[in-house]
């Protein structure tokens, strides 16, 4: 039965939308900068508002014109409206979030919001009805367990009955309404907690379930947060249209905003999924490897912690060759030209929205292999080629490797063309191997064509 609900799910034409990678921006780490005029609150009192979010969205629509989304991440709702669903903050955005949506709809962009699965505990205790129903919140409850992640936010439907489903569906359509086109929901599991303590959110798949079977009918796009677990790739794949795979890649330090150890972890956590066999455009589910915090400026000083621009486009390469959901980190009236050009370059954006997860060739762990290379093939027949070197330490950059490609193991026999993506190089015609010597956190991005004989 499980096999048949999988294959019936898989097979159903996914609509345009859901069958390319999400490339847009992101608030949380903005709003982590809390000694920064202008930006932070976190979820308390987060710096974006109606006006700078339209603000955003007209700086993108020319200067990142291939992002679309506009995500507000936690804080943009502190309350719940008569019926016990999220509603915005009338502080924040006094005319509403359709005006907002409306103005962003008419750069090309989508409306992006992030909640929790469950019942809102304050909903429940103020228990208002259930909108076209007789029922109220606290006939979904009685246990009070965990609803998610994070404690003493939501409570957990004790039967995930119809009653459930319709105040989910009732929540979907009033983001509906607001024009909503994506919503992230946090503290999902099995999954959460950190590398070292994992699993801290509850099993809450059932109530996800119901979410996504409300979301799908108004066409919006569900990202599951964080650290979501592989094991259960299949089910994430079939309720959702992207997963994070990790935590937080900011560090959470008061000077930058990650690192490049950070970054390159996140390698050997997405080659977990790659023989998952339902990453990418046919299954209309991406992973989530975070954010992209390259170009983060604050003051004309550069504070996304990374080590340099060798590291800057291997970041923006590995999260294009695995197809990775791509929302930037870094205010995008901000970002100066020289990193515009590297979020914009269109031979890397080609490689990220063609949709399929690249592959490892031998290990895809950094501690085990330095000498990383990853492939896919291209729609038009073409293959492109990661090879990076991730030696990289928590605090340093590591040594030099030589990195070398054996044509064979990416299905090329005989002789290929090779073009370097970010230089527009011709490198020339190789015969069953090219190879190339690479400083610690340096990559290179090759897209190779077949010499027919």
């Amino acid at each position: 039965m499980v096999i048949l609900l999988l294959l019936s799910i898989f097979s159903e034409k996914k609509p345009a939308w859901a069958c390319k990678p999400l490339l847009g921006f992101s608030t949380w780490s903005t709003q982590l900068l809390d000694d920064v005029e202008g930006y932070g609150g976190k979820h308390i009192n987060p710096w974006f508002n109606e006006k700078s979010i339209k603000e955003i969205s007209d700086v993108m629509k020319y200067k990142m014109p291939k992002y679309e989304y506009i995500n507000m991440d936690s804080g943009w709702s502190e309350t719940f409206d008569e019926y016990g669903r999220w509603t915005y903050r009338k502080d924040l955005f006094p005319n509403g979030l359709r005006a907002v949506s409306d103005h962003l709809h008419k750069n090309g962009h989508r409306l992006g919001i992030y909640i929790l699965p469950g019942i809102r505990c304050d909903a429940y205790e103020a228990n208002p009805p259930i909108k076209g129903t007789k029922y109220r919140m606290q006939d979904l409850v009685v246990e009070k367990k965990e609803g998610n992640g994070f404690k003493g936010v939501t409570y957990m439907p004790d039967a995930h009955m119809d009653i459930v489903q319709i105040y989910y569906d009732s929540l979907a359509e009033l983001f509906a309404e607001w024009g909503v086109g994506f919503v992230k929901i946090d503290g999902c599991g099995f999954g959460g907690g950190d590398q070292f303590y994992p699993y801290q959110s509850p099993d809450n798949r059932e109530c996800i379930r119901m979410m996504s079977k409300a979301f799908r009918r108004y066409n919006i796009w569900m990202e599951l947060s964080w650290y979501m677990d592989y094991s259960y790739a299949k089910d994430w794949a079939t309720i959702s249209n992207g997963a994070r795979i990790y935590i937080d890649i900011e560090s959470y330090s008061t000077k930058t905003m990650t690192t490049s150890h950070r970054v390159f972890q996140r390698v050997t956590q997405a080659s977990r999924w790659v023989d998952t066999g339902v990453v990418g455009k046919d299954y209309g589910f991406f992973i989530d490897l975070d954010v992209v915090l390259v170009g983060m400026v604050v003051h004309g000083k550069c504070v996304d912690g990374l080590d340099n621009d060798d590291v800057r486009r291997s970041y923006i390469s590995f999260w294009a060759i695995v197809s990775s959901v791509f929302c930037i980190g870094s205010d995008p009236r901000m970002i100066p030209d020289k990193y515009l050009a590297m979020l914009n370059h269109p031979g890397i954006l080609e490689i990220h929205q063609a949709g399929n997860m690249a592959q490892p060739i031998g290990s895809g762990n950094v501690w085990l292999n330095r000498r990383q290379i990853w492939w896919k093939p291209m729609p038009d027949g073409r293959v492109c080629c990661m090879l990076f070197n991730a030696h990289t330490y928590m605090f340093m950059l590591g040594f030099s490797h030589e990195v070398r490609l054996n044509l064979k193991d990416v299905g090329m026999i005989g002789k290929a063309s090779i073009e370097d993506v970010w230089t527009g190089e011709k490198l020339g015609v190789f015969d069953e191997s090219y190879s190339i010597r690479l400083r610690a956190g340096q990559c290179q991005v090759l897209m190779l064509s077949p010499i027919l004989l």
